[in-house]
């Protein structure tokens, strides 16, 4: 890849928010590999992030920026000075069940990066974390669905706000909404505000991967790694759904950042379909001598959905970065369990 084939100048400092996540730590990563600086969000001091980034890459690649919250419009203006380009990666997580306690911080704080991004002449690229969730939910063994770059789940936004929504789904349909409405809530804004920056969204399904430090947890991930040590809660909510590689997520927002082709686009990270029993399979192979791995669910399902724009997403992968395709559910999980 040339360096003329960057629309953001080669070596400028990108903004990564949540930089201490699992896909936030993936993509400095990413961009720090591309000859990129990084400036880091992190909501408390974490020196081991820095150290992580400096071992590597050397004590210019990363910069931390400690940002409490993302009300504080004066410091996360601040935050942008001398940027080229921003990724919100950081998002609520907390499965709150309240959804007037999610949905508005999330719809606010991405309202304040793209208002503080529009304020600095030199940011050329803004790109928004979504989520599957925010264009629909997985539903197993039910043919016909087909999912397109405009498709939307506002099923989630009536379910988070339905009291009679079972309190244990309660949490996920909130995260679901928050999703839904904070992206849908930024591209109104890009298009009523018109700023000088191109706008893209990236929307990863299930994610697997690499893990880079003890103190990340690994969001997804973890749940799978949890599996070695006979943890069954990933069975409590999950529904079998497409997959995809935390470093081909990565790599999504680094292209959407960075190719002057792809604008104004939601690139879907939809590798492959797979449910627990396929996930249990593999890491028994990985693991042979582990006992303590439940067993799969019994008429796991699948989910049989078409994802149409996945295709255009794998296809960037192989423009842009070069890769044959996306990289397997077998290899991604090996290496999610590496030093594990």
């Amino acid at each position: 890849m040339a360096d003329e084939l960057y629309c953001l100048p080669h070596g400028s400092r990108i903004l990564v928010t949540g930089a201490n996540g699992f896909v936030g730590s993936n993509l400095v990563h990413c961009l720090l590999e591309l000859g990129f600086k990084v400036r880091g969000t992190v909501r408390k001091p974490k020196p081991w992030l820095d150290e992580l980034f400096w071992d590597k890459f050397g004590e210019d690649s990363f910069e931390s920026a400690v940002l409490p919250n993302f009300e504080d419009k004066e410091l996360l203006f601040q935050v942008m000075q001398n940027i080229s380009g921003v990724a919100h990666v950081v998002s609520d997580v907390s499965f709150n069940s309240n959804p007037e306690e999610v949905v508005p911080w999330v719809i606010q704080a991405i309202h304040n990066v793209l208002e503080a991004a529009s304020k600095q002449r030199e940011i050329q690229r803004v790109v928004l974390t979504s989520s599957a969730l925010a264009a629909r939910f997985p539903e197993h063994n039910k043919e016909g669905i087909v999912v397109r770059e405009n498709s939307w789940n506002d099923s989630a936004i009536k379910e988070a706000f339905n009291p009679d929504t079972p309190a244990h789904l309660k949490g996920f349909f909130c995260y679901a909404a928050s999703k839904t409405e904070a992206e849908k809530a930024a591209w109104n804004w890009v298009k009523e505000n018109k700023p000088d920056f191109q706008f893209n969204t990236v929307l990863p399904d299930f994610t697997l991967g690499r893990i880079l430090h003890p103190e990340i947890h690994g969001s997804t991930m973890g749940w799978v790694r949890s599996l070695t040590k006979g943890d069954r809660k990933i069975f409590q909510t999950f529904e079998p759904q497409y997959f995809c590689d935390v470093g081909d997520i990565a790599r999504l927002h680094a292209a959407a950042l960075l190719d002057p082709k792809t604008v104004s686009r939601r690139l879907f990270g939809f590798a492959n379909r797979f449910n627990l029993t396929e996930i249990i399979w593999i890491i028994r192979k990985l693991r042979p001598d582990n006992t303590f791995i439940p067993d799969p669910p019994v008429d796991d399902g699948s989910d049989l959905s078409e994802v149409i724009p996945a295709k255009d997403a794998e296809k960037l992968l192989q423009d842009f970065f070069g890769q044959e395709g996306w990289k397997s559910i077998e290899e991604s999980i090996s290496d999610g369990l590496e030093g594990w």
